[in-house]
């Protein structure tokens, strides 16, 4: 039998030497002798996500040489030939391998044809790579039940309630999923008397308790009031000390919180999940301060908070594209912040980057509409705006485009298509900002 193990440590170390070429066609191996092999699958498409994030794909380029094998994948999914569909959209993801629609079909087809662990891989990749997509996270979440991966299934539904916390789907199966490895790990089955069945009962509620995302106020002091007796016994247990930093966030002790996390940083500097929480918790902080500020009606304090969330915000979404370039949520975070401090230029780079998340796609598009409009380049800004209006419809980015377009147009003396976007904004909302007394002033 072919050791295959060999053939994944050339592939990475292929992947560490950046000859993505090499690892591709080492995964490619593998998986023509052994197509449900998990880590080889995983691996080809890490490395295609590294390779785009150092040169980032041409989506023209996909669709000319490309979209011959989406239109071969599609079919074969309608005759029921799943195998043949994987092959089709893997072929076509080797072109642009962050193509939304494409993983997900490509994980589909996989499931579909049977290879369940190589499923898993796709969606379970994609979701690391771009946390966003609910739908990654949630066939993730329900292929490491069915595997019987109960902890890895709570934490890709975790991802995808971070995504939509009101998503149904996610919030029955983390519930079932809690309950379920309660269960499991209080062996709840083999009690012999009513007392170890009360015992049992007990540990199990706390163990739910502990996987669900909100508590109530009660709940919470409870379990901080028992983890804070377990800390003194106890005090670097890191899973205590984790778990003590989301109850204080829960109860809104974001100052609290950000000193546990600080310490389990200190123990643990590299962890990516606890640098995220504490970026999260500073930048709350910070939101605090400056509401504090206006409140008590002091502008001069109020913009030095602002401009210090602004650096912060800025700082955490370039720390989280730095450690992963292809995670285009925090690029437009960068971008958004970028733009709001005056870096016109970067904002615009980071943005243009922004735009292939389709979650943020509209906003992005937006912004580089206003970036470019505060470059002075009007007709650029129009073009980016018009693009935002197509993609929202209706609603406030609808609304503020037609506005920065009727604003540029007015500023040019086109006095009729500035009358024209002002008064499809009238026709929804009357009342936003002056758009009634433009009307009324072109139509003087």
């Amino acid at each position: 039998m072919v050791d295959l193990s060999k053939y994944l440590e050339q592939a990475a170390d292929a992947v560490k030497r950046r000859n993505f070429a090499m690892a591709v066609k080492i995964y490619g191996q593998v998986l023509s002798i052994q197509p449900d092999f998990g880590d080889a699958r995983s691996g080809l498409r890490k490395a295609l996500f590294q390779k785009a994030a150092q040169k980032a794909p041409s989506k023209l380029a996909a669709m000319l040489f490309g979209g011959v094998h989406l239109m071969t994948g599609g079919l074969c999914r309608m005759l029921g030939q799943h195998g043949a569909a994987a092959k089709a959209y893997e072929r076509y993801l080797a072109l642009d391998p962050l193509a939304e629609g494409a993983n997900l079909k490509l994980g589909d087809s996989l499931q579909r044809a049977g290879l369940a662990k190589s499923a898993l891989a796709v969606f379970a990749a994609y979701a690391e790579h771009q946390p966003r997509c609910l739908e990654a996270c949630r066939s993730a979440g329900q292929l490491c039940y069915e595997q019987g991966k109960l902890q890895e299934a709570l934490q890709m539904y975790e991802l995808a309630l971070k995504v939509d916390p009101r998503d149904q789907e996610s919030l029955k199966a983390r519930k079932n999923l809690a309950a379920e490895g309660a269960l499991r790990s209080t062996g709840i089955e083999k009690a012999e008397s009513s007392r170890d069945l009360i015992k049992d009962k007990e540990q199990q509620k706390k163990l739910e308790r502990q996987e669900r995302l909100q508590l109530s106020a009660e709940e919470v002091e409870q379990e901080l009031q028992e983890l804070e007796e377990q800390l003194q016994q106890n005090p670097a247990d890191q899973k205590l000390l984790r778990r003590a930093a989301r109850l204080r966030e829960m109860a809104k002790d974001l100052a609290g919180a950000l000193d546990l996390v600080e310490q389990l940083l200190q123990k643990a500097p590299g962890d990516p999940d606890l640098m995220d929480q504490a970026g999260d918790l500073r930048i709350r902080l910070q939101e605090q301060m400056v509401q504090k500020a206006e409140k008590r009606g002091d502008e001069a304090a109020a913009a030095r908070a602002r401009a210090a969330l602004a650096q912060l915000r800025v700082g955490e979404a370039r720390r989280r594209v730095e450690r992963n370039p292809a995670d285009f949520g925090s690029r437009f975070e960068l971008g958004a912040g970028l733009l709001a401090s005056g870096d016109t230029d970067a904002a615009i780079a980071e943005l243009q980057q922004a735009v292939k998340d389709p979650r943020k796609k509209t906003e992005a598009t937006f912004l580089l509409g206003q970036a470019f409009q505060q470059k002075g380049l009007p007709d650029l800004a129009l073009g980016q705006y018009e693009k935002a209006l197509q993609a929202a419809g209706t609603g406030a980015v609808a609304k503020e485009a037609l506005y920065q377009m009727g604003s540029i147009c007015e500023a040019q003396g086109r006095a009729a298509e500035a009358l024209s976007h002002f008064t499809k904004i009238l026709e929804q909302d009357i009342g936003f900002r002056d758009v009634a007394k433009k009307v009324e002033a072109l139509k003087g």
